[in-house]
């Protein structure tokens, strides 16, 4: 099995280092990290990213934002959001910017992993 790459754009130093060692333990993935939006959205364009994780609060530039930069720019790859915001409007916000999921926190480990797994097989059924 080749490994997929996760790009994770977060300012959380913990939960960064937390995802990055969890997902580490799959070895179906590796795992890069950003923490502004301005680097991800670069890391996103410079390299082959199967899927990436970004918070809506960043801070240099809403989440959101920065997806709608990097899907008018041409970025295919299935993009999860992350947030602290749970309305019904931040969900839409979220999706309607480009984003493929929306997860809020504080979540369970297992179910991101679950949606990161779903959105990557979703993406290769559709390539």
């Amino acid at each position: 099995m080749t490994s997929r790459t996760i790009l994770i754009v977060d300012d959380d130093d913990d939960l960064r280092a937390t995802l990055v060692e969890q997902l580490a333990l799959y070895e179906e993935f590796d795992v890069q990290q950003e923490s502004t939006a301005a680097k991800g959205v670069a890391a996103a364009r410079g390299g082959l990213v199967d899927l990436l994780i970004m918070d809506v609060g960043l801070p240099d530039m809403d989440g959101r934002e920065a997806v709608k930069i990097l899907r008018k720019g041409g970025y295919k790859a299935p993009i999860i959001m992350l947030t602290g915001h749970d309305t019904d409007s931040d969900t839409i916000l979220g999706l309607e910017a480009g984003a493929n999921d929306y997860v809020t926190k504080p979540f369970r480990f297992a179910v991101l992993l679950a949606r990161i797994r779903a959105q990557l097989r979703q993406h290769e059924q559709s390539e």
